[in-house]
């Protein structure tokens, strides 16, 4: 079972009601709601700090929290676990990739015909085309 609190932690509890583990910090407000993945190893949690954010079973935050204007009101992944929708005090409902693989195909693929991508000069951007080259362009291909 998982809970959110006021006390801005979120909580893993087994069936009996026993606490599992530490409480997950990172929250700066109320955490309203929570959700696991499909998979039972992610979990997401929404807040009155307008955040919405992503944690492994084990309380470990993954990635940076994903920002609304105003407070979380609802928080939910999709079936397949590849997404998260939340809803917000904002008037908005967003659709948030999971895992940084999604993140990384999406920047990569923005990237792909900007001109320092067929000729990169620096360290950094060398860095950037072997890194889309390695993860995302490869499986693209194959």
């Amino acid at each position: 079972i998982v809970s959110g609190s006021r006390d801005e932690t979120v909580r893993l509890w087994d069936i009996q009601g026993n606490p599992i583990g530490q409480p997950f910090p990172g929250h700066e407000d109320s955490v309203r709601l929570v959700a696991f993945s499909p998979d039972g190893k992610l979990i997401v949690s929404g807040s009155s700090d307008n955040t919405v954010r992503l944690w492994d079973i084990q309380g470990n935050p993954i990635g940076q929290p994903f920002r609304h204007e105003k407070s979380v009101d609802s928080v939910a992944f999709s079936p397949d676990g590849k997404l998260i929708v939340s809803g917000s005090s904002d008037n908005t409902v967003r659709l948030w990739r999971v895992g940084w693989q999604s993140w990384l195909q999406v920047c990569c693929n923005r990237l792909r015909y900007h001109p320092v991508f067929k000729n990169p000069q620096t360290e950094v951007e060398k860095q950037a085309c072997e890194t889309c080259q390695k993860y995302v362009w490869s499986r693209e291909e194959s």
